[in-house]
């Protein structure tokens, strides 16, 4: 939704943060890396407990994500292996910080927060696989408001802002597998009106 609506609105600031990457040589799959390791960071200040910087990291590592596919197409080092290294890294990156969380609740002694995180990594994975994995049987499933930009953008606020904090993982949690059931049934929607 964000990428929809917020994107075109800052697509020229990006193109030209990207074009600067670019002039320092900066390459698409070292973006992509350079923010999986900012997030690995991140999971392991969010599992020390502080939150708050934490969710700074997070914010930071954001700003890469955005970058990658900019730099890719200014530098023309566009390429479907660097697409699905993109995708695939990404998994891992919110392991990461969801792991970091976790550990944080564990510690804490929140088996609510524990548990609320555990149904947000499994809505957050299955909102990704069903996607790539319904893409190989219709031609788009986008569908659903819930999808990374929109996980990243409510967890930074709910670390950076700890009062809700529990709220926000009880809309991530929700959010992310009412998006991957939403999913779900729109690929099963598409696939029977093909019939």
């Amino acid at each position: 939704m964000l990428r929809k609506t917020v994107y075109p609105k800052v697509e020229n600031l990006l193109n030209q943060l990207a074009g600067e990457l670019n002039r320092n040589g900066l390459s698409p799959n070292q973006l992509t890396l350079g923010g999986a390791a900012i997030n690995f960071v991140t999971g392991w200040i969010y599992a020390s407990g502080h939150l708050f910087w934490g969710g700074v990291f997070l914010l930071i590592a954001a700003c890469g994500d955005l970058l990658d596919g900019p730099l890719a197409r200014i530098s023309g080092r566009t390429s479907k292996f660097g697409a699905f290294l993109d995708s695939t890294v990404d998994r891992y990156s919110d392991f990461f910080v969801l792991a970091g969380l976790a550990l944080y609740a564990a510690n804490g002694g929140h088996l609510d927060w524990f548990l609320l995180i555990m149904g947000i990594i499994a809505g957050s994975f299955v909102t990704s696989y069903a996607k790539a994995r319904a893409e190989n049987l219709i031609p788009n499933c986008g569908v659903g408001v819930f999808e990374r930009a929109e996980r990243v953008i409510i967890l930074a606020l709910g670390t950076l802002i700890f009062p809700i904090f529990p709220l926000t993982l009880w809309i991530l949690c929700i959010g992310t597998n009412a998006t991957a059931i939403h999913r779900i049934l729109y690929t099963k929607k598409n696939l029977s009106e093909e019939k």
